[in-house]
């Protein structure tokens, strides 16, 4: 063998792994919601077989993708508190198949177009006003500040897996609100066109090109109801309708409603309490996995 041809076998043999690891794809995961997305339940409350380091899960801090380990990433408003993304995590991250997270969060905030944050306003949608209301189009300005928040996170956290070398592939999104739009009728009974409104939006804004599997937890579940969720009982019939499987007109494709009926709150009978999130991140994995295999 020629000089130039051994020197050329070993570029090769350098060059393909570098060529295999751009191309690795890898699991996403768009996390989404008000308070019960954020997650204010106490991580000195888990179960002691829960370890502080959730194996094979990297967690987006706005900047870069690290490890998850509870106590020192900040997954939540505030240190020490979590949500339903370490519950999903250990039901569906693998050493085969490791996830990546993203989430957004805005406490007490609605997605119709008629609440500016915790103000009713009505009428049309409006710029500039303080929802998760995500336009007709990506170049709609009535869209709510904190979808266009979170949409530039999910695309920051998707550029910076490419960055590192992989391709993202968005397996998921899961959506944990409803709270303050159930403080309107308007916005209560229009909730399953606003969740549709919201997965088809998201598609189109991140250019995925492949259907968006999305779960949602139906939310004010503490019987007799809070009374300031006026319009409880419209809201929580709008999610049991916007389920894929609900055989209504309001059904939207790839999407999966789960019942926290069962997940234990805390005494404000509004927010979930560690055993809360935990069994909340196991129900929506259980669900996005059962989407995935009809993929």
């Amino acid at each position: 063998m020629t000089k130039l041809s051994c020197r050329y076998v070993l570029l090769l043999a350098v060059a393909l792994p570098f060529s295999s690891a751009i191309a690795e794809e890898v699991d996403v995961y768009l996390l989404g919601g008000q308070s019960n997305m954020q997650g204010i339940a106490k991580m000195e409350n888990l179960p002691e077989d829960v370890s502080p380091e959730i194996p094979h899960t990297y967690f987006f801090n706005g900047q870069e993708f690290e490890p998850l380990v509870l106590g020192k990433t900040r997954n939540s408003t505030r240190a020490g508190e979590f949500g339903p993304e370490v519950g999903f995590a250990l039901a569906t991250a693998t050493s085969e198949r490791p996830i990546y997270l993203i989430k957004y969060h805005a406490s007490g905030m609605p997605l119709y177009h008629g609440w500016n944050g915790n103000q009713w306003e009505g009428g049309e949608p409006a710029a500039g006003r303080r929802n998760f209301y995500p336009g007709m189009s990506a170049d709609d300005k009535n869209q709510g500040t904190l979808y266009r928040k979170m949409i530039r996170l999910f695309k920051d956290g998707l550029a910076q897996l490419e960055r590192e070398g992989h391709t993202p592939r968005v397996r998921g999104f899961l959506w944990m609100q409803g709270e303050q739009d159930s403080k309107n009728e308007a916005s209560a009974t229009k909730y399953a066109e606003s969740l549709a409104r919201l997965q088809r939006r998201i598609v189109e804004d991140l250019a995925l090109h492949e259907p968006l599997p999305m779960v949602f937890g139906q939310v004010c579940p503490h019987e007799p109801p809070v009374p300031r969720f006026t319009h409880r009982a419209e809201i929580r019939a709008a999610m049991a309708r916007a389920d894929g499987n609900s055989g209504t007109p309001d059904a939207i494709a790839q999407a999966r409603m789960v019942s926290t009926d069962d997940c234990p709150l805390l005494p404000d009978h509004v927010h979930y309490n560690a055993a809360g999130q935990l069994q909340l991140g196991r129900k929506f994995a259980k669900a996005i996995g059962e989407l995935q295999a009809k993929e």
